[in-house]
């Protein structure tokens, strides 16, 4: 048998051995300083990760405080016309989570000797799984009702509890408080006024209500995005004092979508429609009427309480929402310029006795600019100032703190 020999050279084994070496000794050691630099680079990056989290979260723990912030400004409602209104307004948190509570005390006089004292109060609670709105007010106002000169005085109260069950799903129970009179500016159209409903004695009603919530919106008070849904049946019925002769039911139905376009919070479209159904309205006293311009706490925009007055309503309004932001100045960046539309309907069985349905009423139509001044950047609450133009050809101003919607 015969064997192959192999001549290694001097040369070749050498370069054999560097081989061997390389990759016993030197592999390993860049092996282990790459490990080492990675590691190190990996922990330089965590660490720089972990403090600006940690920075955020300190400049989110600073911005979670309580804040006082008292507010003089113009006011004007086209029915109590111009004037001034004060509102100390307390912005505060209950947890580390839910979007901030207030309380405002608006205060407000006018050029027509109208006032308005009020507590308005939306609270959020334990994780925002408990939400109250309330309001309490004292008014004496005067205004044209149809074509009658009134002062009306009220004091009312109304309050909404709610709990979650569900995610953005709440369960609502509430509860008014309403007690008026209205005097005519003319006596010789008291008897008139009396015999339409509207007593120049202290009537009180009564009523409780149970409403079902969907709320998917971002934040509470300017949304980026998300929707609600609030639907309401309210009884003024004899069963919690009301006279027999003086009692109504009504659904409400509230619907309000925000889209941030393209994903950019300076460019907002936002719309609610609201709805209000009077039940029985043959039989309701005329101050369960619908008061198109002012439902409750909803406000119409463009047009007078009292000018449209019925059992039933509805109505649309859309806005464009443009923020001023990162223009370099301090005051701008907290502006906001709005577009406004609305059109809604006031139809139905009216105090008068006559009737008109749906299809036959006038549309009520009008549109608008707007101009926001963020006082509260975090919180994000504003005041504003809208101007309108209506279908029945009317200017009307309107001034406030929060979003009309």
């Amino acid at each position: 048998m015969q064997h192959k020999l192999y001549n290694i050279s001097h040369l070749e084994f050498s370069c054999i051995y560097n081989k061997v070496i390389l990759m016993k000794y030197i592999t390993p050691f860049i092996l282990t300083c790459l490990t080492f630099f990675s590691a190190n680079t990996l922990a330089e990056t965590l660490s720089t990760t972990d403090e600006e989290a940690e920075e955020q979260s300190q400049v989110i723990a600073n911005e979670r405080t309580n804040k006082f912030k008292p507010i003089l400004m113009p006011f004007y409602d086209p029915s109590i016309e111009s004037g001034i209104m004060a509102v100390p307004l307390w912005a505060f948190y209950t947890d580390e989570t839910s979007d901030a509570s207030n309380i405002a005390l608006p205060i407000i006089y006018t050029s027509n000797d109208s006032y308005v004292m009020s507590l308005d109060t939306d609270l959020l609670f334990h994780e925002d799984k408990y939400r109250f709105s309330g309001k309490a007010t004292v008014k004496s106002t005067n205004y044209d009702l149809g074509e009658v000169g009134v002062n009306q005085e009220t004091r009312e109260f109304e309050g909404d509890g709610f709990v979650r069950i569900s995610d953005n799903v709440y369960l609502g129970f509430g509860a008014s408080f309403t007690s008026s009179k209205y005097t005519a500016d003319d006596s010789s159209e008291q008897d008139f006024l009396t015999s339409i409903g509207y007593s120049d004695e202290f009537e009180d009603d009564y009523g409780a209500r149970i409403s079902l919530k969907i709320d998917t919106r971002e934040q509470h008070y300017y949304p980026h995005s998300g929707y609600s849904l609030d639907l309401k049946y309210e009884d003024h019925g004899s069963w919690i004092g009301n006279d027999d002769d003086k009692t109504y039911s009504s659904i409400f139905a509230d619907y309000r979508q925000f889209y941030s376009i393209d994903n950019n919070p300076d460019h907002i479209l936002a719309a609610k429609f609201v709805s209000r159904y009077l039940l029985d309205s043959e039989s309701a006293p005329s101050y369960a009427y619908t008061t198109y311009g002012r439902q409750g706490k909803e406000v119409q925009r463009g047009f007078k309480l009292g000018e449209y007055v019925a059992a039933h309503m509805a109505e649309l309004e859309v806005e464009y929402r443009h923020s001023f932001s990162d223009t370099g100045n301090e005051y701008l960046d907290r502006m906001i310029g709005v577009m406004i539309f609305g059109t809604g309907k006031s139809f139905g069985d009216k105090s008068d006795g006559s009737s008109e349905n749906f299809k036959d009423a006038d549309w009520l139509t009008m549109g608008g600019i707007g101009w926001r001044y963020t006082v509260l950047p975090y919180e994000r609450i504003n005041l504003k100032v809208d101007i309108t133009y209506n279908s029945d050809n009317e200017t009307i101003a309107y001034f406030g703190v929060t979003e009309a919607f």
